[in-house]
Protein backbone atom coordinates (compact mmCIF):
# COMPACT_ATOMS: atom_id res chain seq x y z
CA UNK A 1 0.00 0.00 0.00
CA UNK A 2 1.48 3.60 -1.01
CA UNK A 3 1.88 6.50 1.65
CA UNK A 4 -0.96 8.31 0.16
CA UNK A 5 -3.28 5.14 0.52
CA UNK A 6 -2.11 4.56 3.80
CA UNK A 7 -2.78 8.19 5.21
CA UNK A 8 -6.30 8.28 3.24
CA UNK A 9 -7.44 5.18 5.17
CA UNK A 10 -6.21 6.74 8.27
CA UNK A 11 -7.60 9.80 7.65
CA UNK A 12 -11.28 7.59 6.94
CA UNK A 13 -10.79 5.51 10.33
CA UNK A 14 -10.04 8.74 12.37
CA UNK A 15 -13.63 10.21 10.59
CA UNK A 16 -15.33 7.12 10.96
CA UNK A 17 -13.99 6.58 15.11
CA UNK A 18 -15.11 10.56 15.42
CA UNK A 19 -18.39 9.65 14.21
CA UNK A 20 -19.02 6.85 16.12
CA UNK A 21 -18.10 8.73 19.47
CA UNK A 22 -20.52 11.50 18.10
CA UNK A 23 -23.54 9.01 17.57
CA UNK A 24 -22.58 7.25 20.98
CA UNK A 25 -22.39 9.69 22.90
CA UNK A 26 -24.27 9.73 26.28
CA UNK A 27 -26.49 13.38 26.34
CA UNK A 28 -25.46 15.80 29.54
CA UNK A 29 -26.88 14.72 32.86
CA UNK A 30 -30.91 14.87 33.15
CA UNK A 31 -32.07 17.53 36.08
CA UNK A 32 -32.04 16.04 38.89
CA UNK A 33 -35.81 16.50 40.67
CA UNK A 34 -35.81 16.14 44.59
CA UNK A 35 -39.38 15.78 46.41
CA UNK A 36 -41.03 18.63 47.97
CA UNK A 37 -42.21 17.62 51.00
CA UNK A 38 -43.31 19.71 54.52
CA UNK A 39 -40.08 19.74 55.27
CA UNK A 40 -38.17 20.74 52.52
CA UNK A 41 -37.70 24.27 53.12
CA UNK A 42 -36.06 23.68 56.16
CA UNK A 43 -33.85 21.77 53.80
CA UNK A 44 -33.04 24.06 51.19
CA UNK A 45 -32.28 26.95 54.07
CA UNK A 46 -29.84 24.50 55.75
CA UNK A 47 -28.16 24.00 52.44
CA UNK A 48 -27.34 27.69 51.96
CA UNK A 49 -26.49 28.52 55.33
CA UNK A 50 -25.24 31.90 55.25
CA UNK A 51 -25.15 32.58 51.83
CA UNK A 52 -28.18 34.75 49.83
CA UNK A 53 -30.24 32.43 47.26
CA UNK A 54 -33.55 32.89 45.05
CA UNK A 55 -36.21 30.71 45.63
CA UNK A 56 -38.70 30.24 42.48
CA UNK A 57 -42.12 28.31 42.78
CA UNK A 58 -43.80 27.72 38.88
CA UNK A 59 -45.74 25.40 36.89
CA UNK A 60 -45.95 23.97 33.78
CA UNK A 61 -49.54 25.37 33.30
CA UNK A 62 -48.96 29.04 33.48
CA UNK A 63 -46.89 30.98 30.55
CA UNK A 64 -45.23 33.45 32.17
CA UNK A 65 -43.84 31.05 34.29
CA UNK A 66 -41.98 29.91 31.82
CA UNK A 67 -40.90 33.37 30.12
CA UNK A 68 -39.26 33.79 33.75
CA UNK A 69 -37.76 30.04 33.39
CA UNK A 70 -35.79 31.58 29.71
CA UNK A 71 -35.17 35.20 31.98
CA UNK A 72 -33.34 32.70 34.76
CA UNK A 73 -31.75 30.59 32.58
CA UNK A 74 -29.78 33.52 31.14
CA UNK A 75 -29.09 35.48 34.77
CA UNK A 76 -27.70 31.70 35.59
CA UNK A 77 -25.54 31.54 32.58
CA UNK A 78 -23.77 35.40 33.28
CA UNK A 79 -23.55 34.52 37.03
CA UNK A 80 -22.81 30.66 37.68
CA UNK A 81 -22.29 31.97 41.13
CA UNK A 82 -26.16 32.63 41.89
CA UNK A 83 -27.44 30.14 44.25
CA UNK A 84 -31.14 29.16 42.50
CA UNK A 85 -33.88 27.31 44.10
CA UNK A 86 -36.64 26.29 41.58
CA UNK A 87 -39.47 24.57 42.75
CA UNK A 88 -42.13 23.12 40.73
CA UNK A 89 -45.74 23.07 42.02
CA UNK A 90 -46.96 20.67 39.46
CA UNK A 91 -47.57 17.07 40.81
CA UNK A 92 -44.63 14.26 41.06
CA UNK A 93 -46.16 12.59 38.15
CA UNK A 94 -45.06 15.22 35.96
CA UNK A 95 -41.36 15.67 36.90
CA UNK A 96 -39.94 14.15 33.47
CA UNK A 97 -41.89 17.39 31.83
CA UNK A 98 -40.27 19.08 34.86
CA UNK A 99 -37.42 18.32 33.86
CA UNK A 100 -37.82 18.37 30.02
CA UNK A 101 -38.68 21.92 30.80
CA UNK A 102 -36.01 23.28 33.12
CA UNK A 103 -33.46 21.86 30.66
CA UNK A 104 -34.65 23.86 27.69
CA UNK A 105 -34.20 26.54 29.50
CA UNK A 106 -30.24 25.46 30.40
CA UNK A 107 -31.16 25.19 33.96
CA UNK A 108 -30.82 21.15 34.05
CA UNK A 109 -27.83 21.63 36.85
CA UNK A 110 -29.81 23.76 39.52
CA UNK A 111 -31.75 22.84 42.95
CA UNK A 112 -34.71 21.77 41.59
CA UNK A 113 -37.69 20.68 43.78
CA UNK A 114 -41.08 19.06 42.27
CA UNK A 115 -43.91 19.17 44.91
CA UNK A 116 -44.50 15.62 46.09
CA UNK A 117 -47.76 15.37 47.70
CA UNK A 118 -51.40 15.78 46.32
CA UNK A 119 -51.91 18.39 48.99
CA UNK A 120 -50.30 21.68 47.47
CA UNK A 121 -52.50 23.94 49.55
CA UNK A 122 -50.54 22.47 52.78
CA UNK A 123 -47.40 22.78 50.81
CA UNK A 124 -48.12 26.31 49.93
CA UNK A 125 -49.40 27.24 53.15
CA UNK A 126 -46.39 25.82 54.45
CA UNK A 127 -43.92 28.11 52.55
CA UNK A 128 -46.05 31.44 53.24
CA UNK A 129 -49.02 31.44 54.88
CA UNK A 130 -49.98 34.23 53.01
CA UNK A 131 -49.13 33.27 49.51
CA UNK A 132 -52.45 32.33 47.81
CA UNK A 133 -51.09 30.39 44.74
CA UNK A 134 -50.31 32.62 42.52
CA UNK A 135 -47.88 32.48 40.06
CA UNK A 136 -44.81 32.72 39.19
CA UNK A 137 -43.91 33.93 42.82
CA UNK A 138 -40.54 34.66 44.19
CA UNK A 139 -38.73 35.11 47.16
CA UNK A 140 -35.38 36.57 47.45
CA UNK A 141 -33.50 35.04 50.73
CA UNK A 142 -30.42 37.08 51.84
CA UNK A 143 -27.44 35.70 53.76
CA UNK A 144 -29.34 35.91 57.12
CA UNK A 145 -32.51 34.11 55.51
CA UNK A 146 -34.70 37.22 55.72
CA UNK A 147 -36.65 36.52 52.65
CA UNK A 148 -39.12 39.16 50.06
CA UNK A 149 -41.41 37.70 48.43
CA UNK A 150 -42.34 38.56 44.65
CA UNK A 151 -45.64 37.48 42.63
CA UNK A 152 -45.32 38.00 39.38
CA UNK A 153 -42.66 37.70 36.93
CA UNK A 154 -39.28 38.47 37.86
CA UNK A 155 -37.39 40.82 35.42
CA UNK A 156 -33.47 41.06 34.65
CA UNK A 157 -33.40 44.36 36.75
CA UNK A 158 -34.52 42.88 39.69
CA UNK A 159 -32.46 39.79 39.87
CA UNK A 160 -29.27 42.00 38.70
CA UNK A 161 -30.12 44.35 41.44
CA UNK A 162 -30.17 41.74 43.89
CA UNK A 163 -27.17 40.34 42.91
CA UNK A 164 -25.37 43.49 43.17
CA UNK A 165 -26.29 43.89 46.75
CA UNK A 166 -24.05 40.86 47.74
CA UNK A 167 -21.51 41.69 45.29
CA UNK A 168 -22.28 38.31 43.27
CA UNK A 169 -19.78 37.65 40.99
CA UNK A 170 -20.15 40.53 38.11
CA UNK A 171 -21.67 38.95 35.34
CA UNK A 172 -20.15 36.85 32.41
CA UNK A 173 -20.62 37.92 28.55
CA UNK A 174 -23.43 35.96 27.30
CA UNK A 175 -23.90 33.82 23.81
CA UNK A 176 -27.57 35.33 23.94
Amino acid sequence: MSIKMQSLVCMLLFILSMILICVTAKPAAATSLRAFEADSLEKIQAAYDGRPFLLVLWSLDYPPCRKELNLLGKIKQRHPDLHLVLISTDPAELSGQVASVLASHRLANTDAWVFSETGAERLRNMLDPSWHGEMPRSYFYDPQHNRTGVSDALNAKQVESWLASFRIAPPRKSDD
